[in-house]
C-alpha cells in the first residue's frame, strides 16, 4: 500500500512516528510522511535509509498573507457594527435625558426643581467626553489589529523569501547530484478556505490577539489545507493522521481521495500541558467532529482508550500501541554523560532528560537536588521554555550550599544539552537512575506513558515516577524502579533516593531488562500496527473490486 503520515512537526525527531514508519517501509508498503520544517530540519525534502520519504511542506508565508486579508474582513463588521451599537445608545440617552425627553418629563411631572439638574449645555458637555472616550478606545482597538497585521504582512515576506530560498538551494541540490526523486513540495493549495472552523475563529481570534497569539486557529486551518493539497497529490492509498492538529487535514485527504483514514491519538489534548486560550474547545470540536468519520483508531495506552470510549462513543475502538522502543544491545558506558556534566566518574546521577516545559515538576526536581546525599547530582539533560527559571533556581540552591559548605562547587545540579535520538542511549546509560517527576494536575499526566518511561531501562537505568496509574503499573509489575508518593516535595525526591542501595538498584536494572523484553516495540506493537493496516488493505481491495463491478453485479453479490 502507499501510506501517507501527517504530522505537524518536522517527523524525523518524533520517535513515535519514525518507528511506525520504519516497519511499515519495512512490511513493504511505500511510505510518505508529510510534515512541516523547522530550525532543526529545514530541508523540504528527506529520504531515509530504508526508503522512507519524508515532505516538509512550507506552507507559512502562504497562510500568513491569507490570515491578513481575512483578519480585514472580518475586523470591518466587528467595527461597524460597534459603531452602529454606540451611535445608537448615544441618541437612546439624547432623547431620554435631555430636557424635553422622556426622564426630563418625568422628574418635571415629580419636581420642577429637579430640572436644574438637567441642563442641556451639562448633557451636551457629558455626552461630548463619553463620545470622545469610545472613539479614544475604538481608534486604539483599530491601532492593536493594525499592528498585529502589518506585523504578520513583514512577516509573511521575510517568511516567502527564506522560503523561496530554501526551494531553490535544495532544488539545485536535487538537480546535481542526480539524486531528486519523485515531486517536489508545493505550497499552493487547492482546498477551498472556508471551513466550518471559521465560526469558531471569529469569535476567538480577536480575543486571543490579547493573549499575545495572532490568528492561530486560521493558522491552524491555513496550514491544513496546505498538507492535504500536497498529500492529495501524492495520491495515497492510506492516510495516517499522527495527533490532534492533523486529523482536519486527514479528513481533507479523506474526502477528495475516498481513502482510509487512520487516527493516531499520541495523548488526550483536550488536558495537555500546553493548554492555552481557546485549545481546549478547539480540541474537543475537532475530536466530536472527525472522530466518529476515522477507519481506524491508535492510541498510547489503556487508560487513553477508556477515556476516548467514555468521551467520544462513536469512535472506532482504540488499538493500542505504546511509545516502546526497540530493545537495544548493552555496551559499555564510555563516559560522556560524566564528562559533559563535569562530574567524576564515581558520582551516581539521577537523570532528567527531555523538555523543560511546565507542569512536569522540573522546579520542584531542581529544589531537591541539594537535599540528595553525597555522592549524587541531579543532570538535567534537554532544553526548553522554563530553561533560564531552572538555572536561576539552581543557582540560588548553590550559592546557599557554598554559603555553609566552601567545598560546594557547582553545586548538585548540571546542565547538559539535547543529544540526537540515535546518540541518546549512549548518554542515558551514565545515569543511575532516571525520573519522571511530571505534576498530578492534569488528565493527561495522569495517564501518561512517555518516551522516557521506556528510554531509561533500555539504558538499563531504573525509574523513579509518579504514582500514576500507567506508569506505576510498568514499576510494579516489572520491579524496574520506585514510586513517589502521592505529594511531590523536594524532600521526598531526595529521600527516596536516599534509601536506594547497591542490591535495590542491582535487582532493578533486571527489572528494566525484563520490561523492555516483553514490552519492546518489535515484540508486541509493531505487529498491531502491521495487523491494522492487513486489515486496512483487504478493506481497500475489496472497495477497489466492488467499484470495478457493475452496478447489477455489485447488487447480486457475485
Amino acid at each position: 500500500m502507499n501510506v501517507c503520515m501527517i504530522v505537524h512537526n518536522n517527523a524525523t525527531k518524533d520517535g513515535r512516528v519514525m518507528r511506525e514508519a520504519h516497519s511499515l517501509r519495512a512490511a513493504g508498503h511505500a511510505v510518505t510522511v508529510i510534515g512541516v520544517p523547522d530550525p532543526d530540519a529545514k530541508a523540504p525534502i528527506e529520504y531515509l535509509d530504508d526508503g522512507v520519504r519524508v515532505l516538509r511542506v512550507l506552507w507559512q508565508a502562504r497562510a500568513y498573507r491569507k490570515l491578513l486579508w481575512t483578519g480585514v474582513f472580518r475586523a470591518l463588521p466587528v467595527l461597524a457594527l460597534i459603531g452602529l451599537v454606540a451611535y445608537g445608545l448615544y441618541r437612546f440617552a439624547r432623547w431620554s435625558l435631555a430636557p424635553d425627553g422622556a426622564l426630563a418629563r418625568a422628574i418635571k411631572a415629580g419636581s420642577a426643581a429637579a430640572m436644574k439638574w438637567w441642563p442641556a449645555t451639562w448633557l451636551d458637555g457629558l455626552f461630548k467626553v463619553l463620545i470622545v472616550v469610545a472613539a479614544v478606545a475604538l481608534l486604539y482597538l483599530l491601532w492593536r489589529i493594525l499592528r498585529a497585521y502589518v506585523g504578520v504582512l513583514w512577516t509573511s515576506l521575510q517568511m516567502q523569501a527564506s522560503e523561496d530560498d530554501t526551494i531553490r538551494r535544495y532544488a539545485a541540490s536535487f538537480l546535481r547530484d542526480g539524486s531528486f526523486q519523485g515531486e517536489f513540495p508545493s505550497i499552493k493549495s487547492r482546498i477551498p478556505d472556508w471551513v466550518p472552523d471559521s465560526l469558531l475563529e471569529m469569535v476567538l481570534e480577536p480575543l486571543d490577539w490579547f493573549g499575545g497569539h495572532t490568528g492561530r486557529f486560521s493558522l491552524y486551518r491555513y496550514r491544513s489545507q496546505e498538507m492535504a493539497a500536497l498529500a492529495i497529490k501524492l495520491r495515497p492509498d492510506v492516510v495516517h493522521c499522527h495527533d490532534c492538529m492533523a486529523l482536519p487535514t486527514g479528513w481533507l485527504v479523506k474526502q477528495e481521495l475516498n481513502i482510509p483514514l487512520v487516527y493516531d491519538a499520541h495523548e488526550i489534548y483536550e488536558a495537555a500541558a500546553s493548554r492555552t486560550f481557546g485549545a481546549t474547545d478547539y480540541y474537543t470540536r475537532l475530536h466530536r467532529r472527525y472522530l466518529p468519520k476515522v477507519d481506524a483508531f491508535i492510541t498510547i495506552n489503556e487508560s487513553a482508550a477508556l477515556y476516548y470510549r467514555c468521551a467520544y462513543p462513536s469512535a472506532p475502538p482504540a488499538v493500542i500501541i505504546r511509545n516502546a522502543t526497540d530493545l537495544a544491545p548493552v555496551e559499555a558506558y564510555d563516559g560522556r554523560l560524566h564528562r559533559a556534566a563535569g562530574l567524576p566518574a564515581s558520582e551516581k546521577i539521577l537523570l532528567y532528560q527531555g523538555g523543560f516545559t511546565q507542569d512536569r515538576g522540573l522546579p520542584t526536581l531542581v529544589r531537591a537536588a541539594p537535599l540528595l546525599p553525597d555522592g549524587w547530582s541531579l543532570v538535567m539533560m534537554g532544553w526548553g521554555p522554563l530553561a533560564g527559571e531552572l538555572k536561576q533556581i539552581a543557582s540560588r540552591s548553590t550559592s546557599r550550599t557554598a554559603s555553609l559548605d566552601e567545598s560546594a562547587g557547582e553545586g548538585k545540579v548540571r546542565f547538559v544539552r539535547s543529544v540526537p535520538a540515535r546518540e541518546l542511549l549512549s548518554w542515558t546509560q551514565g545515569a543511575t537512575v532516571g525520573i519522571i517527576p511530571y505534576e498530578n494536575n492534569m488528565l493527561n499526566h495522569w495517564i501518561s506513558t512517555p518516551n522516557k518511561l521506556w528510554e531509561y531501562p533500555n539504558s538499563g537505568v531504573p525509574l523513579i515516577v509518579q504514582p500514576f496509574p500507567e506508569m506505576r503499573r510498568v514499576v510494579e509489575t516489572y520491579r524496574c524502579g520506585w514510586v513517589l508518593p502521592d505529594e511531590l516535595t523536594p524532600g521526598a525526591i531526595a529521600d527516596l533516593v536516599a534509601s536506594l542501595n547497591e542490591d535495590m538498584l542491582h535487582r532493578a536494572r533486571e527489572g528494566c531488562r525484563r520490561f523492555i523484553e516483553r514490552d519492546s516495540w518489535s515484540a508486541t506493537y509493531e505487529g498491531r500496527l502491521l495487523e491494522l493496516y492487513e486489515k486496512l488493505a483487504l478493506r481497500t481491495d475489496a472497495s477497489k473490486v466492488k467499484t470495478s463491478l457493475s452496478p447489477a453485479t455489485a447488487a447480486s453479490g457475485l
